[in-house]
């Protein structure tokens, strides 16, 4: 028993040894931050989403580095930007390189409470009045309603248009909304394929937030709604 303890001790040290010199390589000769302050509270929630998105299930490691590019982030912000999500135990840093997380059991429950969508047929979802309204009609035919207002009788719009419209959209839109956009496409496109309603009712909702906020250069997929609707 003794034994154990002594081992179990042993192992817990040179673990924490190994954090600590990560961090020490992780923080070593940071570029200037590049970030601004007041857009960390937004950043932290897109980056945290983004983990999960990728993990799809607490405890898988994702790599991060083609995110933190394609925002423009170097190093320092990227790890101004996850320090909340690690402080609470959402998020932990996983292997050596640099931009490497996993999802916690905490992080994913919060996930699940407040960004996951699982309703069944006939749920719409919406950002509220006069805004875009995305339905999932949990069916086999791969269509969703749109419409201003919160109405969603409009006539029924493919998947595929929507698809195409926000790849479209994308080339003229901002950096951060042309990066959004195209993974949203690509992940509606493959859970169209696959058939999986609850994953595109979830995709769905996060296409729907985006052209809440987005600029004027989402002109196609804002389109595609009847004049009037």
């Amino acid at each position: 028993m003794e034994l154990l303890v002594v081992i179990a001790l042993l192992c817990w040290l040179i673990y924490a040894l190994f954090v600590w010199i990560r961090g020490i390589v992780h923080r070593r000769r940071l570029p200037e931050p590049s970030v601004a302050p007041g857009q960390l509270e937004t950043y932290q929630g897109q980056a945290f989403r983004e983990i999960c998105r990728r993990a799809a299930n607490p405890g898988r490691r994702v790599m991060m580095t083609d995110y933190f590019a394609q925002r423009g982030w170097n190093r320092a912000d990227a790890m101004r930007v996850l320090a909340e999500p690690l402080k609470h135990k959402l998020i932990d840093v996983e292997g050596w390189r640099f931009g490497s997380y996993s999802v916690t059991y905490k992080g994913w429950t919060e996930y699940e409470g407040k960004f996951i969508w699982t309703g069944g047929e006939g749920v719409h979802i919406s950002t509220g009045p006069g805004g875009f309204v995305v339905a999932n009609v949990n069916s086999h035919h791969s269509v969703v309603h749109g419409g201003y207002g919160n109405r969603t009788n409009a006539p029924d719009i493919p998947h595929q248009q929507l698809i195409d419209a926000l790849r479209t959209d994308a080339d003229t839109a901002t950096s951060d909304e042309a990066v959004r956009a195209r993974e949203y496409a690509d992940d509606l496109a493959a859970a169209v394929d696959a058939r999986d309603p609850d994953r595109t009712a979830r995709i769905l909702g996060r296409i729907n937030a985006l052209l809440s906020t987005a600029t004027a250069a989402f002109t196609l997929a804002r389109g595609l709604l009847p004049p009037g609707s």
